[in-house]
Parts: C-alpha cells; sequence; structure tokens
C-alpha cells in the first residue's frame, strides 16, 4: 500500500502544477475567467471500509442436517482504503465517461460460532481463510441540466469484480478459490451547487456479473485433508447495487474537498456447482467423510464514510 499512495501522491503533485499553469493561462487580463467547455478530475479517497464477506453470512448454510451452527461479531473486517475516480465531462456535448478501482483485503477476518447437535451445545471462535476483492467499472453518462446548478447524470456501463478466497494449505499465499466476474450496470448521478463553492451529490449503480471459478484440490490445513469432486464448469454471480451521498467543498479554483459514504451491496449465488467434498483427518486416520458442498447464496456488503481530495484541469 506504501508504494501506491506515493505514486498517488506523485500524481496529484504532476496535476497541481498542470492545473494551476492551465489557470493562469486562462484567465484573461479583465481578470474574469471564461467558463469550462470540459473537465478532468481525479478524485482520491481515504476510506474506512467494513467488509462483511460472503465467506461469514454463508458459514452457518454449509452444515449437515444433523448441526446447527450460528455466526455473530465479526471482528477485524475493517480496512482502510485509497479507492481512485477518473472521469472527463464535456459541457458542449453534454456527456461524461468515468472509471474507477479499488481492492480490499481481509488477513484474518474470525466471528464468534456458536455449534448445537446431539452432543450438546459449543461456542469457539472462527477464523476464516484470508480474502480479497477488487472492483473496477467504466461508465458513460448522459448530461441532462433540470434547472441552473442542478445536474443529472444518466447512463451505464460494464463492472469487474473479483473475488479470492486464499487457502490455508502448503502453497502459502496461493488462492483456494478465486473467481473473475463481469457484466452490466446501470448508474444514475445528482449534483446540485447550493452555494457558491458547495455541492451535494448522490449516485446509484444497479449492476449484475458473471464468471468462471477457479479452484484448488486437494486442500490442506494443519489437521485436514480435502479432496474435490464435480468443481469444473462452477460460475459466480453477483447480483447488487453501489449506492454513494457526499458533499463537496471547492477551495480552490482546481481543487475540492469531499466528504461522503458509500455503500455497496451484493448478493453472491453459484452456479452450476454440483461439487462432493471428501475429508480426512489426520489424527484419527479412520476418520473419512464424505459431504457435498453445495451452497446457497447470500448477500456480501462493503461500507463506510471517506475523505477525498480532487484535482481538476
Amino acid at each position: 500500500m506504501g508504494l501506491y499512495q506515493k505514486y498517488y501522491v506523485f500524481i496529484l503533485l504532476n496535476l497541481f502544477l498542470i492545473s494551476n499553469s492551465q489557470a493562469s493561462e486562462e484567465i484573461p487580463k479583465t481578470g474574469t475567467s471564461e467558463k469550462r467547455k470540459q473537465k478532468f478530475e481525479l478524485l482520491l479517497k481515504r476510506q474506512t471500509y467494513s467488509f462483511i464477506p460472503y465467506n461469514f453470512t454463508s458459514y452457518s448454510e454449509k452444515t449437515n442436517p444433523n448441526e446447527s451452527i450460528e455466526t455473530n461479531h465479526l471482528q477485524q473486517n475493517q480496512k482502510v482504503l485509497v479507492p481512485a475516480v477518473f472521469s472527463y465531462e464535456n459541457y458542449e456535448k453534454n456527456y461524461k465517461a468515468e472509471i474507477s478501482y479499488y481492492e480490499v483485503e481481509l488477513v484474518n477476518p474470525n466471528s464468534n460460532v456458536i455449534r448445537s447437535n446431539s452432543t450438546g451445545l459449543s461456542a469457539e471462535r472462527f477464523y476464516y481463510s484470508p480474502l480479497a476483492r477488487s472492483e473496477f467499472e467504466t461508465n458513460f453518462y448522459k448530461i441532462i441540466s433540470l434547472i441552473q446548478n442542478w445536474n443529472l447524470y444518466l447512463g451505464g456501463g460494464l463492472r469487474n469484480i473479483n473475488k479470492y478466497t486464499y487457502g490455508k494449505y502448503m502453497l502459502d499465499g496461493a488462492f483456494q478459490e478465486y473467481f473473475y466476474t463481469y457484466g452490466p450496470q446501470v448508474s444514475l448521478q445528482s449534483s446540485y451547487q447550493f452555494a457558491e463553492n458547495f455541492s451535494a451529490n448522490i449516485s446509484l449503480d444497479v449492476f449484475y456479473t458473471e464468471g468462471t471459478r477457479f479452484f484448488k484440490t486437494p486442500i490442506i490445513s494443519p489437521d485436514t485433508l480435502v479432496f474435490t469432486n464435480g468443481s469444473a464448469g462452477t460460475r459466480g454471480i453477483f447480483r447488487g447495487f453501489e449506492s454513494e451521498i457526499s458533499l463537496q467543498y471547492k477551495f480552490h479554483e482546481n481543487m475540492r474537498f469531499h466528504l461522503g459514504y458509500n455503500q455497496i451491496s451484493s448478493y453472491f449465488s453459484y452456479l452450476h456447482f454440483d461439487q462432493w467434498n471428501l475429508h480426512y483427518n489426520f489424527s484419527s486416520p479412520s476418520s473419512i467423510s464424505i459431504s457435498n458442498g453445495s451452497r446457497s447464496g447470500n448477500y456480501e456488503i462493503l461500507r463506510g464514510f471517506f475523505l477525498g481530495f480532487s484535482v481538476f484541469f
């Protein structure tokens, strides 16, 4: 992360110099600036995401019929990120293009797990496998000026969601399960300038992505060995929405501060999933069990407040 932060700072410094030089050239001798016909903007956010992953929400549904599992109090699921958004607006032709990217990793997510079966009730602290999720999206909008100082952006584009689950086995750091999905989305944005240097923004994206599942077997942990069969041909699907609300303060001709809240809610499910697992326990060589790996779909949520800084030219 340190390398990326240095890279962002380097970009900001260069864009700051460029924007200042352009601003000085655009101001005529009368002292009034000409109205912009187009605008490029780079926005960097410092956002604390609270990540509720599918691994947590679906864990209680991957049990045998004779056992009940309840999960609660998820911990170590927060991450500070620096999402980047780059956009271009053309006011003569009334359109806007935008791209954005972020990546989040959870190294040690864990929660309370309460098990109930024929032998009784037990509680433990369960540690989920490390995981990661990244998103890249590109959108194209038509700008509609409803009234003075109020613009509506209607459009859509393409969203790519990648999801990794890292295995606890010999090749440390290699993934156990990986999804590469992409698909269309519909996007709506609204921007209203309610004071000279202040504006409010609301946005909503509705998306559907689908893609290939990559899975590695066998799975080796300190006490068990798991072989799987029938995992080929499985795909993953994300359906959901992203919403954001923010306030912006223009403190310089080419710079703005942003304060807002963002949430990405998606429902993940498997497609053509027909997997059987063979479990072997090292501590009990005679203990071999076979289970159906079928899982129902469940939700995955990222949400948090952010502070942002943008420079435009």
